[in-house]
């Protein structure tokens, strides 16, 4: 790619130069004779007139432009296909890398900025970096062939225009530069904020739309994008600005030679000369030296790019043990378990110990904070014990067997997961091909087959944003037939029934109560003890320690 822009920015400045001898000849009559290039090249080419080679060398001016413009096009074309490429590649990356992210992590970054860094950091490095060095390179190269051509021309010019416009465009991008910096800077932590006051008020339309508070959120988010605009125009301002300034130092030293030619020299013929020409230098340089500068000022801008890709690398390229296989064909044992969030006093968890057999439901119950989901999370692997181990067949859960570990598990928590798509969608998360002896399985066991058998589009029936077609109990049902049809051997149940009523909660119960009689192992956390009806066995936390263990009649007597 540089070699291509190095040779479509020899094409452009060998084009412009080609002008100037074919206008002279045209304008003096027999100067072709009396060039020696320019008579050799009349006399090889075996013309008989002068006019036949001029309408030659206008026609060869013709043509070299036509192919000059048409491979410029095509360096374009390049350019762009390339940057798309990148930016695509940048934004797999970047999804690649949150991905991997720890879940605590994950929640302490938090979805705005995530969104924000996956999307806009991607398209910002190709606008903000790659093309800007594209330009940069390019007029870098465009401004050395000129200042070369004039070196060796005029070196009083050479040395003119080394005077006025170095020093003016250092002292134009140290002004500039911090300027332009904290632009970028501040634009990266507010672009962040206005994901999160659209998801906030989407996700939170009915809510919002009771409590009379939509306009707040408007307002906020008006506020956020006002602040956003400003910035945007000064850093639009300071795009300018260089461009505006490059033109006022040529034309103040054209103007100061012009003054010192009439007040000091004795002769103005040489000097006049001097400043025609500075004057059609600067006039072809000053453009490219306003679009280097510019690309310069922008590369300072987006440093916060740079910055933004390089955090979080190590997520991207950490190596991963090599696969291991998991079976379940026993038990599951919690083996001394601690957990303690960091920078936590007290642990979540402290010394838990259990021992589950293949397909017993087990039941957690216990006040909030007492560690139940905690416990559920540990099992998931969301989070890592800092002592004890949690052993499937007597094999601890490691990264090496998470993979296969997530094969055999299945979870629905209290906001059941829903695409806006259909409900087999939702089901298998999108697979391209439905097994449907699984997918009736899945239907009867999650007691949605007669729910299906009634719409119209039956599977295909679109569920709406977040399920919002559906009831609290058939988003429920639809996350236990997804972990039915993934044929999962663990099922985790994290207070799927708290936020339903008490008919609806009776439904999950009867779908909950058909997975009892399978050999399927299934860990129950609830508030609502009829929920819990099920369970072999009921265990309460209390202070992150195993408190008691009922069976469900026991507990009945319990909170009688």
């Amino acid at each position: 790619m540089l070699l291509l822009l190095l040779l479509s920015s020899v094409l452009d400045v060998f084009g412009l130069a080609s002008l100037v001898p074919v206008i002279m000849a045209a304008s003096h009559p027999g100067s072709v004779m009396g060039n020696k290039y320019a008579f050799w090249l009349y006399q090889h080419l075996g013309f008989s007139t002068e006019k036949s080679f001029l309408v030659f060398l206008i026609s060869a001016i013709f043509f070299l432009f036509l192919f000059k413009n048409v491979f410029s096009t095509f360096i374009s074309y390049q350019q762009v296909k390339f940057t798309a490429r990148l930016a695509l590649q940048v934004i797999s990356s970047q999804f690649q890398k949150h991905i991997n992210l720890p879940y605590l992590h994950f929640n302490e970054i938090g979805s705005p900025k995530l969104m924000d860094s996956t999307l806009n950091i991607p398209n910002a490095f190709v606008n903000g970096i790659i093309r800007q060095l594209f330009i940069f390179f390019s007029e870098i190269i465009i401004i050395i062939l000129v200042v070369l051509g004039m070196l060796i021309y005029q070196p009083i010019l050479f040395v003119i225009l080394g005077i006025v416009l170095v020093p003016s465009m250092l002292l134009i991008y140290r002004a500039l530069r911090s300027r332009v910096h904290k632009v970028g800077v501040e634009l990266s932590a507010l672009r962040p904020a206005s994901y999160g006051s659209l998801v906030e008020s989407f996700i939170g339309f009915v809510e919002l739309k009771l409590a009379g508070k939509q306009q707040k959120f408007k307002q906020r988010l008006v506020d956020n994008q006002d602040a956003i605009q400003d910035l945007e125009a000064d850093s639009y301002l300071y795009s300018l600005i260089p461009l505006r300034l490059i033109e006022m130092v040529a034309i103040a030293a054209v103007v100061l030679i012009f003054l010192y030619a009439l007040l000091f020299a004795d002769s103005t013929t040489n000097i006049v000369t001097i400043i025609g020409l500075f004057a059609a230098a600067a006039y072809r340089l000053m453009p490219s030296m306003n679009r280097l500068l510019s690309a310069v000022v922008s590369l300072k801008q987006h440093t916060y790019v740079t910055e933004n890709l390089i955090q979080l690398r190590e997520y991207l390229t950490a190596e991963k043990p090599a696969p291991q296989p998991l079976t379940f064909r026993d038990t599951i044992d919690f083996n001394h378990l601690s957990f303690t969030f960091p920078g936590g006093a007290q642990p979540v968890l402290d010394d838990v110990t259990l021992h589950i057999k293949k397909g017993e439901k087990i039941g957690f119950v216990g006040s909030s904070g007492s560690g139940k989901t905690t416990l559920m999370n540990l099992l998931l692997r969301f989070y890592n014990e800092q002592s004890g181990a949690i052993e499937v067949d007597g094999v601890p859960l490691s990264e090496a067997n998470q993979s296969a570990w997530y094969q055999l598990v299945g979870y629905v928590k209290q906001d059941t997961f829903l695409m806006e798509a259909t409900i087999e969608e939702n089901i298998t998360l999108r697979d391209e091909q439905v097994d449907p002896e699984r997918m009736q399985y899945a239907l009867e066991q999650a007691s949605l087959s007669d729910f299906v058998a009634s719409l119209p589009q039956g599977l295909q029936t679109p569920i709406g944003e977040r399920g919002s077609r559906l009831s609290g109990g058939q988003r429920q049902r639809i996350g236990i037939a997804r972990a039915l049809y993934k044929r999962a051997e663990v099922l985790v149940l994290d207070e799927a029934t708290s936020a339903l009523d008490n008919e609806t909660e009776r439904e999950v119960s009867e779908a909950i109560g058909k997975l009892s009689h399978t050999s399927m192992t299934i860990f129950i956390i609830a508030h609502r003890l009829t929920t819990l009806q099920d369970c072999d066995r009921i265990f309460e936390l209390k202070n992150g320690k195993l408190w008691a263990e009922y069976t469900y009649a026991s507990l009945q007597q319990q909170h009688a």
